[in-house]
């Protein structure tokens, strides 16, 4: 029978596009934890939270054209999740392996940025969503490593200052005020299953 509760922390990367212009966060690194509750057959529902520090493009709308970006800020973004996954194997392991794929949504919360006073931009907080897929490998009873790639999808939105700059940061005519984009994350978790 499978494990009723898995309890683990994780590390891992974010690969984030940051829009069009690389204003929103982006690259870099991520912890957390998460805990997995198994539902019945194949099902579990899982609840993490992450924190990450990922680079910015910082731009001036309102500098030279040439002077408009003036350098990257670290942006930390909290992030709390819940999902549903769903497990190949259902209650068993192959060779020790379990793998799965899954959705989850939650919010990302951004961490104030001085340099946002000449940017105008601010990431604030987000609702995300997107898929995950991954496995866990059992090598003892109660221990097991989990490899998980997901994609968080969020929307940025964009200051009016990116539209009425001369020349506009954007393209009032190509492009809208909010923008979806895909963050790539690769999570490696250690963990403990228990079973009360």
């Amino acid at each position: 029978m499978r494990d009723k509760y898995l309890v683990s922390i994780n590390g891992g990367y974010s690969w984030g596009s940051g829009g069009k212009v690389k204003a929103g966060p982006a690259n870099g690194p991520i912890v957390g934890g998460r805990f997995d509750l198994h539902l019945a057959g194949p099902g579990s529902i899982q609840i993490g939270v992450n924190w990450a520090s990922l680079d910015r493009q910082l731009i001036d709308p309102n500098a030279d054209l040439g002077d408009r970006v003036y350098g990257t800020a670290r942006q930390s973004v909290f992030m709390a999740d819940a999902g549903l996954i769903l497990t190949f194997t259902g209650q068993k392991t192959w060779h020790g392996f379990a793998p799965y794929f899954g959705a989850s949504m939650g919010l990302a919360i951004g961490g104030s940025v001085a340099a946002d006073t000449l940017s105008t931009f601010s990431f604030n907080t987000k609702f995300m969503a997107g898929p995950q897929l991954g496995f866990r490998w059992h090598p003892v009873r109660r221990f097991f490593l989990r490899v998980e790639g997901r994609d968080m999808i969020w929307k940025l939105s964009y200051p009016d200052e990116y539209f009425s700059a001369d020349p506009p940061v954007l393209s009032p005519q190509l492009n809208k005020a909010t923008e979806w984009t895909h963050n790539p994350m690769l999570l490696v978790s250690l963990g403990f299953a228990l079973r009360l």
